[in-house]
């Protein structure tokens, strides 16, 4: 996610916040996780900053300051409260995990980590789609081909267009449906760029990975040898590439932004590359969120930071890098960056407003901001599945656009402590869902947009799907798209 989301469940996916509620029950243990758990919803449920500080000072464990987890969890109770409980799925010695609802009916698994000696204290929570630990749904196993597929889909998440792609064992098919534009006449075309959001970010770790194989960049390099004229704090001077790769160098997650915090960063900067350099001077301005190599927490911030440490290395802006160190090695004819012309023809993205879907063209040097995050960056399904397809080969050992130990080490996943036992790799997730083979991939969205890209090593299978239209349910369009073809060519054994 690029832009500041106003759906509770991503809010508290961003946020990594704590929203749920128990049953009631008669006899209460005053030490326990579910006496812990209703004293927060209560104070949540009351958006009641007094209440949210009582509870902070109470149960957490004191690892961040309390006017911090208090604007976090009121901004979280504003968006999602009240919250409720619908099923508990598993306890341990060390957490529990339920699924949650909302005021909006979104469905999450929530895990809930704590310390019981010698009290009760909260450690931390996360949040995830429940889907994840409950199966597939909904169920469109019985598609019969793609076209029919993309417009079941479209329909059900009421998008206005939707693509498609489909690389299996080399053979790509494509398909799409709907209007580039609500209440248009243009039909989408097979070769339509979409905003790829956040899939962007397994593109800048394959622009670090191809600098490394040229010697520009190490694995190891801190960003205080990457950076050597940047002031920044010294928490940051001993953060490794691929730490920040894999979302644990302590970077800020940057989430979202206001246009005031825009124009307080880029001041009087108009290229991309200064936007860039004013950002990373502002990231690295901050304090560490955490020591490096402590913890998960997704960064568009640190691959912003990536993208100003690939121009550093190579004398090159970010865009030029992507087009030549991806793009043009793969033949990506239908890819385009920030800093391209994007062509005229092409699926407008839509929001949800007042009334119903508003049409959105994201622009403006956000995109420059977070280029490396995947601001700005825009591909058709079959470049996408291409993508995939290249670090698909790989992962099986082939040598292409970048060596196979290159795409292996990317591919490395570290676990992310999630209820399904989710890894987060270089730029890559690995998921694994209910009755499909795991897989390697992404998801973005800019807001207007949302896309997933999937790789299924084991049945040599590459799934693409993106819609012109944002929000945070769950699952996403793409992803449903995706669960539909893996339940056919790559069920879990």
């Amino acid at each position: 996610m690029l832009m500041n989301p106003k759906n509770p469940v991503a809010v508290c996916l961003a946020l990594g916040l704590s929203a749920f509620v128990v049953p009631q029950v008669s006899k209460v243990d005053p030490n326990s996780s579910r006496t812990m758990a209703s004293d927060l919803v209560a104070a949540l449920n009351t958006k009641d900053e007094a209440k949210l500080r009582s509870f902070v000072q109470k149960w957490v464990i004191p690892n961040a300051p309390i006017d911090q987890r208090v604007k976090r969890w009121k901004e979280l109770a504003v968006f999602g409260a009240p919250f409720k409980i619908v099923r508990e799925y598993s306890e341990t010695a060390e957490q529990a995990i339920v699924v949650i609802v909302d005021k909006n009916s979104s469905r999450l698994a929530m895990t809930i980590h704590f310390e019981s000696q010698p009290r009760m204290m909260l450690r931390g929570v996360q949040f995830s789609p429940a889907y994840l630990i409950e199966g597939t749904t909904p169920d469109l196993r019985d598609w019969s081909d793609l076209k029919s597929l993309a417009r079941t889909i479209a329909a059900k998440t009421h998008s206005p267009g939707m693509g498609i792609a489909v690389l299996r064992n080399g053979v790509m098919k494509v398909a799409t449906t709907g209007v580039r534009k609500l209440n248009g006449h243009d039909a989408v075309q097979s070769d339509d760029v979409w905003s790829v959001g956040s899939i962007g970010k397994s593109i800048c770790s394959s622009v670090i990975g191809r600098l490394i194989e040229q010697g520009r960049l190490k694995w190891d390099e801190t960003l205080k040898e990457a950076l050597p004229s940047v002031r920044m704090d010294s928490g940051y001077d001993l953060v490794t590439l691929e730490q920040i790769m894999h979302h644990r160098g302590g970077i800020p997650e940057d989430q979202g932004f206001t246009m005031e915090d825009v124009k307080r960063i880029v001041g009087t900067s108009k290229t991309p590359i200064s936007i860039r350099e004013k950002y990373v001077g502002d990231i690295l301005s901050r304090k560490p969120i955490a020591p490096r190599g402590s913890m998960f927490a997704y960064s568009n911030a640190g691959y912003a930071l990536l993208s100003h440490v690939a121009e550093v290395a190579s004398g090159k802006p970010y865009e030029q890098l992507v087009r030549d160190l991806v793009f043009k090695p793969l033949g990506l004819s239908h890819s385009f960056t920030g800093a391209d012309s994007l062509p005229p023809g092409r699926p407008i993205g839509h929001f949800a407003g007042p009334k119903g879907l508003v049409a959105g063209d994201m622009k403006g040097p956000l995109e420059s901001m977070f280029a490396g995050a995947g601001g700005g960056m825009f591909m058709s399904v079959g470049d996408l599945a291409t993508f995939g397809q290249a670090h698909l080969l790989g992962l099986h050992g082939k040598d292409g656009f970048l060596k196979a130990a290159t795409i292996e080490r990317l591919h490395r996943g570290i676990p992310e402590q999630s209820p399904n036992g989710r890894l987060y790799a270089c730029g890559w997730g690995i998921e694994k869902i209910a009755g499909i083979e795991a897989f390697h991939g992404h998801n973005g969205s800019n807001g207007t947009m949302r896309s997933q890209l999937a790789i299924f090593p084991e049945a040599n299978l590459v799934v693409v799907g993106i819609v012109n239209r944002g929000g945070e349910d769950d699952p996403s369009a793409g992803l449903q798209a995706v669960m539909a073809v893996a339940e056919k060519f790559a069920p879990r054994k």
